[in-house]
């Protein structure tokens, strides 16, 4: 059974707050900040003997102009006399976590203090595919596969031209590439590329239709080259 504790809606989840874990073991009240309801992270004691996350204990203390209040018995507190509590922060830091990622099917448990590490190369990560403006969601470990062989907004090269092009523009692309081999619109029996077609048909192509070289005299006569 693993528990995660709740972050209260109102704290500004980006500044302060404890660790947001899934423990394997219900965590300890004692290891329990009271304000955002987490794993204290970097957790200060003060001299009424309450824990609480340092992040939490600036934030409080701004809300009330710099006084700092307990919130388990409300009792004003010295600063000169509040300490970061290294001792439960290292028990902490050593607690037993599920991955983030467990519900997506990963199976790594470890202590607290490398759950960052892990997460950094976690495979069942959910990602967006990088392939604009692909909106797929997907996990990391399928992201290579996906990106190379299912995305339609891959890159894939022409196989005429060697450009690069979209994956879903492809079949129009090379309907109408530059590049394209042709068959010679005389049936002349030849394959050319698209943009080389016209100088084929002038300069070289057998069946092009011309007129007797007598025809500024008269001649009528037209042959095949």
């Amino acid at each position: 059974m693993f528990s995660k504790r709740k972050k209260m809606e109102s704290l500004n989840e980006e500044n302060f707050g404890g660790y947001d874990a899934y423990f394997i073991n219900e965590l300890l009240d004692e290891h329990e900040c009271p304000v955002c309801k987490m794993a204290l992270r970097e957790p200060i004691q003060t001299q009424c003997g309450h824990r609480l996350c340092l992040s939490c204990a600036e934030e409080m203390r701004k809300r009330k102009e710099g006084v700092l209040i307990c919130p388990l018995d409300n009792s004003i507190m010295d600063s000169s006399k509040i300490f970061i509590d290294i001792a439960v922060k290292r028990v902490i830091m050593q607690l037993k976590v599920k991955c983030s990622n467990f519900s997506n099917g990963c199976e790594w448990t470890g202590e607290l203090k490398i759950l960052n590490e892990h997460l950094g190369s976690c495979e069942y990560q959910t990602l967006k595919c990088p392939n604009n403006p692909c909106s797929t969601s997907l996990l990391l470990k399928n992201l290579k596969e996906h990106m190379e062989k299912h995305c339609i907004y891959r890159l894939v090269t022409c196989q005429y031209c060697e450009q690069k092009i979209i994956f879903r523009e492809k079949q129009i692309h090379e309907e109408n590439c530059e590049c394209l081999p042709l068959c010679c619109v005389n049936q002349c029996g030849m394959k050319i590329m698209r943009k080389e077609m016209s100088s084929h048909i002038t300069d070289s192509c057998a069946n092009t239709i011309i007129p007797c070289q007598y025809l500024n005299i008269g001649c009528k006569f037209k042959v095949r080259k």
